[in-house]
């Protein structure tokens, strides 16, 4: 399978590119930076159409990454329009040239409670991908919308659209205040604390990508099965999110996450392998 990857150079990206590499799938990394292994590689700026629909000429599936990871570092405007916009354009180019899937990395940022400003909560837990999205800072208003234009494309020609949601994406070949993380839940509790090991994020994109039977259009969660906390679920949802309506106590027991997996499972075939606790001492 022949597998165009935008924002390949990436932090995620080249995790996934050697996802792909091992199971034997040629990738394409699509990108402004090249990538550190032995991939191809076209400079790809995804505000410019002509790169995709370059890059993207022969391709099976895309993988589409590039993406401003979070709302800090760059002017709203800047995260929102290239978001926005460089998924549409991707959209546009493999609907141009006869790429048949494109799987978009959105994020359980979409639903916005991640960056949110205001007090709510849930309106259940745990959540699932029918759960309605509260965007209200840039970033998690470019997921909710990548997500929109992924179904849009797919209403309009029947490009299949595949949207992936992972959680906070963990590195276990470093420290990035993981250890504070699950130490203190006081500083995550906005995210519920949910998270995932790179491994399995890639993981997820590999198997979205060859997945033989999947509906035109899905949305999945791709997260860890337990939480990044050393306190048990039920206890901080107790804790920090006393006011949530419905809570099915019984899925949540012990320390399991507050995202409902089973829709990646069966769609995918993707089940997390990875915890922190295997890493993090």
């Amino acid at each position: 399978m022949k597998v165009a990857v935008t924002g390949g150079s990436g932090r995620l990206g080249r995790h996934v590119l050697a996802e792909l590499a091992q199971y034997g799938h040629e990738s394409i990394d699509c990108d402004l930076m090249p990538p550190e292994g032995p991939y191809r590689f076209f400079r790809t700026d995804i505000l410019q159409p002509g790169d995709l629909t370059w890059a993207f000429s022969g391709v099976d599936v895309v993988l589409h990454l590039a993406a401003i990871p979070n709302p800090f570092r760059d002017p709203p405007e800047r995260v929102f329009g290239i978001n926005v916009a460089g998924t549409y354009n991707v959209l546009e180019a493999a609907l141009r040239t006869g790429v048949r899937r494109v799987v978009i990395a959105s994020s359980d940022s979409a639903l916005g409670f991640t960056f949110r400003s205001s007090d709510r909560v849930p309106d259940y837990l745990p959540f699932d991908e029918d759960h309605p999205k509260y965007p209200e800072d840039p970033y998690c208003l470019s997921k909710a919308f990548a997500e929109d234009l992924a179904l849009a494309f797919t209403r309009r020609s029947g490009l299949q659209t595949i949207c992936l949601r992972p959680c906070w994406i963990w590195f276990p070949d470093r420290d990035e205040g993981y250890r504070a993380a699950v130490n203190d839940p006081s500083g995550h509790w906005k995210g519920l604390w949910v998270y995932v090991d790179v491994r399995d994020a890639a993981r997820s994109f590999r198997l979205a990508a060859e997945a033989p039977r999947l509906p035109a259009h899905a949305v999945c969660y791709v997260a860890a099965a337990d939480l990044a906390a050393r306190e048990e679920t039920l206890a901080l949802i107790d804790r920090f999110y006393p006011g949530v309506p419905r809570v099915d106590r019984t899925r949540l027991e012990g320390h399991r996450s507050v995202i409902d997996g089973s829709r990646a499972e069966q769609l995918l075939g993707y089940r997390p392998q990875h915890s922190w606790r295997d890493w993090l001492k």
